[in-house]
């Protein structure tokens, strides 16, 4: 009998041993590490500034798989179970962004991008969509089609075999995927420039923009249908002239672009609202221009998209003519940001 005891106990000991040789082995062999590579340009980030995050939404046999959000935006590792895979990324992660919501984002074909409504103590029209926002500074790339098939796995635990007690904590040991992606902007800019006479008598302006696109596709690359408006308050004041008293204002916003992925064309014709107030603090005028016909595309600037421009008038004809008012004496001259002042019947100016 004492015998068998010690039998009975050297099998339970045998089977407690390969329990905890097997276990470790059929908990690995389920991942593969997989290494996101992010491959930066210059041209997608301003200043060579990159962001402090990324995430990144993970699909798997065409169903969405994980969320994963890091800080090592250069390259980052997971460990992905067999199947058929691919990804977009983002900078940062959705609630990071003050301006912008994002839609879908569980969905490869439909996750999207859409601006804020906003509202504007001033902007009371009502036929160019809602008012919203500009949009922050973000990128976005998309990987590959990529595989962890059953070879892979294969391999992977005979390097683990072969490596011994330490092959799961190895680092040299795992096969490793990399997955490369390029991350593009989705922001673009839109300058423009009004030239004005009497430009030394303009004291604050706003301006807003219609026919904006308010949300992109992530991984389309192409903006939405819905349109937009677009409050313009970034406007600087420059003198050209000094003897002629002619300048021009110069506003500038970020944006999606136009919807529906268009470009500048004569056929779109969307509006631009200006409201300025003069020196006397006092004497408000409000503009319309029609401006399908003048935005042109030009060279973009360093992390964007594209660079929509809008000159409107020049030194020698300027499409705003202010009166000559009398400044107060405690005006301080140009100042975009001037609050509690109400813009006064529109002047329709035909471009």
């Amino acid at each position: 009998m004492k015998g068998k005891r010690y039998i009975w106990a050297f099998i339970a000991a045998a089977i407690l041993a390969v329990g905890c040789t097997i276990e470790p082995l059929l908990h690995v062999r389920h991942a593969i590490r997989v290494l996101v590579n992010v491959l930066w340009k210059a041209e997608v980030y301003p200043e060579g500034i990159k962001p402090t995050g990324v995430s990144l939404y993970i699909f798997r046999d065409n169903n969405f798989y994980r969320r994963h959000t890091t800080a090592s935006v250069d390259s980052c590792t997971m460990k992905l179970d067999p199947g058929e895979y691919k990804l977009y990324m983002i900078t940062q992660s959705p609630e990071e962004f003050g301006q912008m919501e994002f839609l879908n984002m569980e969905s490869f074909d439909s996750a999207c991008v859409r601006l804020v409504e906003t509202k504007s103590k001033w902007y009371t029209r009502a036929d160019g969509g809602a008012v919203v926002g500009n949009p922050e500074e973000m990128t976005v790339g998309m990987s590959d089609n990529f595989e962890i098939s059953g070879e892979m796995i294969e391999e992977y635990m005979k390097s683990l075999v072969e490596a011994g007690p330490a092959g799961e904590d190895s680092t040299t040991r795992y096969y490793t995927i990399k997955v490369p992606v390029n991350p593009k902007s989705i922001i673009s800019q839109y300058w423009i420039s009004i030239y004005s006479d009497n430009a030394d008598l303009l004291r604050g302006v706003r301006a807003s923009t219609t026919g904006m696109a308010r949300s992109y596709n992530l991984t389309k690359d192409i903006t939405g249908d819905e349109e937009c408006v677009q409050i313009i308050s970034d406007w600087k004041l420059v003198i050209d002239d000094p003897i002629s008293r002619v300048g021009h204002l110069d506003g500038i916003v970020t944006t999606f672009g136009f919807p529906r992925g268009e470009l500048p064309s004569p056929d779109r014709n969307p509006e631009l609202n200006v409201a300025t107030l003069l020196a006397d603090n006092i004497t408000t005028e409000n503009y319309v221009f029609f401006v399908g016909k003048d935005i042109t595309l030009e060279e973009p600037n360093e992390g964007y998209r594209h660079l929509y421009r809008l000159i409107l008038g020049s030194v020698e004809a300027p499409v705003m003519h202010p009166p000559d008012v009398r400044p107060i004496d405690d005006s301080s001259g140009f100042d975009a940001s001037v609050d509690d002042w109400q813009p006064g019947e529109d002047v329709i100016v035909d471009m």
